[in-house]
């Protein structure tokens, strides 16, 4: 049984992996910025007992700090973290705020920063750290949405990087960090009009995950496995 640790649980992509990695019977750490409103996430709880939820705002470095802390207390290692609690805000160009550049890039590069510092040692010693990324973060992305998603993609090109330079460190410990692209897929970010269901993504993920060697580390991947190009 291994120990499953998402960020971002409460809906989309973060719960589905909170499922099926339950479903699957391994000990999930599901975490979210309000357990009391998380409803689907309560009763995924409470219909699994390898579940736990805890209450994390990814964007508080003390927060991360206590998790990781309680966790090394409790003797817990964990095997594969999810960087999943990501924002996008959509503004057109002539409307970008800084407000919303700043908190895009908090939230999607600095807290999955913090959070990889904070669990590396309480990762185990052949232990995987997922970033989910996006396409857009790629440069070979190039369909013109007017620069209304300009500070997501940003930041998920300066995660791609950020993956690139800490994943070296983080192999020294025995940890494969990669950031991956779950693909356009139906939820409240992607819309009903993406090409991938919820299920389907998740599905593919766990499998490609399932797979990383440590060849794989720095890399940015698909949800099938493929390599995109930067």
């Amino acid at each position: 049984m291994a120990t499953i640790l998402v960020t971002g649980a409460s809906r989309g992509i973060g719960l589905e992996l909170a499922c099926q990695y339950a479903e699957a019977g391994d000990a999930v750490i599901a975490t979210c910025r309000d357990p009391d409103t998380a409803n689907a996430l309560r009763h995924l709880s409470q219909s699994f007992e390898n579940v736990e939820v805890q209450a994390l705002d990814v964007v508080d470095p003390l927060a991360v700090l206590s998790l990781a802390s309680m966790l090394a207390k409790r003797g817990d290692s964990v095997d594969i973290l999810y960087n999943n609690a990501g924002i996008a805000i959509a503004e057109k160009v002539g409307s970008w705020t800084a407000d919303a550049f700043s908190a895009t890039l908090e939230t999607n590069v600095v807290a999955p920063a913090i959070i990889m510092q904070s669990f590396a040692k309480a990762m185990s010693s052949k232990g995987k750290i997922v970033n989910i990324s996006s396409r857009m973060g790629s440069f070979d992305f190039e369909a013109n949405l007017g620069g209304e998603l300009a500070s997501y993609a940003a930041s998920k090109s300066a995660l791609n990087m950020l993956v690139r330079q800490v994943a070296p460190s983080l192999m020294e410990r025995g940890v494969i960090a990669v950031a991956l692209s779950p693909g356009w897929v139906k939820t409240d970010m992607g819309g009903q009009e993406a090409s991938l269901t919820v299920e389907e993504s998740v599905t593919a993920i766990r499998e490609t995950v399932a797979k990383l060697t440590p060849a794989a580390a720095g890399a940015f991947l698909d949800y099938t496995g493929e390599t995109i190009p930067w």
